[in-house]
């Protein structure tokens, strides 16, 4: 007889095996809205150009390629037809670049990320400095500081980091990435708090970036093992194994249920499963079914 995943937060206090799964492990709104889009636009047109990956998912991301949604780097390779907006949002100049060659939008960026687009260009116009906490790589936040559309802001993860601010400095605008820590930000605050004279701070960490962390921390406090099912590239996914690893160093990062090692369980009885918000539910339900099919083997 071998277990059955359930969802729940915690473990029952006996000896048995138990697989655990996060209640709310898997994909959030903005990414199920952006993937339905996505098959939309490609049963509509039969061609799609997705402006970098639609969502970090690449198990998805091959699904739309198949049916007709094909990734490009960049707006400059989009002269005609259609094209989708990232969950993650593009540059607004991107943007305003495809709108005026008269290719057809299709905005798929999640209303949650608007949000800080929205702040950042208020704060621009008002004429404060930007922090921007998260990473200066990723295709959110570039696409967020296009809306600031100014030179004076800083992006960075470390509140020692704030040292860069040029001297003079009084008012500071905060804004995150939407799947950072809520700790990073906090620290960042607390930091600029001490060293500005006016620090205005706009918490624009997704709801589900936060459910999602919450629960990883707690099942992994308690876990005897736990497996992370998400994107290799994913954000957030990389920042629920970071606070699983914290709690449980028995912690492992899978796209795809391949890269499940029966070895991982070998005499564990309390295994956790949970995914990032951009990794489908199903996907998450079917890792933790397949683990149960493992340890059900003679």
């Amino acid at each position: 007889m071998r277990a059955r995943p359930k969802r729940r937060l915690d473990f029952t206090p006996d000896h048995s095996v138990e697989i655990t799964v996060a209640p709310n492990g898997g994909a959030c709104f903005g990414v199920v809205r952006a993937i339905k889009l996505g098959f939309q636009a490609a049963a509509a047109t039969g061609k799609v150009h997705s402006i970098g990956p639609l969502i970090h998912n690449e198990s998805v991301v091959r699904e739309l390629e198949r049916r007709g949604v094909s990734t490009v780097a960049g707006a400059d390779e989009v002269t005609e037809g259609t094209a989708i907006l990232r969950s993650h949002g593009i540059r607004r100049q991107a943007e305003a670049t495809l709108r005026e060659r008269g290719v057809k939008v299709i905005d798929a960026t999640c209303p949650l990320v608007k949000k800080p687009q929205r702040i950042a260009q208020a704060l621009g116009e008002k004429g404060y400095f930007l922090v921007l906490v998260g990473d200066p790589n990723h295709p959110e936040v570039q696409g967020v500081l296009s809306y600031f559309g100014r030179p004076d802001y800083a992006v960075l993860y470390d509140p020692a980091a704030l040292d860069a601010v040029p001297t003079g400095t009084r008012r500071v605008g905060i804004l995150a990435q939407t799947t950072i820590e809520a700790s990073v930000l906090e620290a960042v605050t607390a930091a600029a708090r001490e060293r500005f004279e006016e620090v205005a701070v706009y918490n624009t960490i997704c709801d589900a970036t936060s459910v999602r962390q919450t629960e990883a921390a707690t099942l992994s406090r308690t876990a005897d093992v736990v497996v992370v099912v998400g994107g290799h590239h994913s954000s957030n996914t990389n920042k629920l194994v970071k606070i699983c690893r914290g709690n449980q160093p028995d912690t492992h990062h899978v796209e795809s249920i391949e890269e499940i090692e029966p070895a991982w369980f070998a005499g564990k009885r309390k295994i956790a499963v949970t995914g990032g918000a951009s990794t489908p539910q199903d996907y998450v339900d079917l890792a933790a079914e397949h683990i149960a099919t493992l340890l059900g083997r003679p």
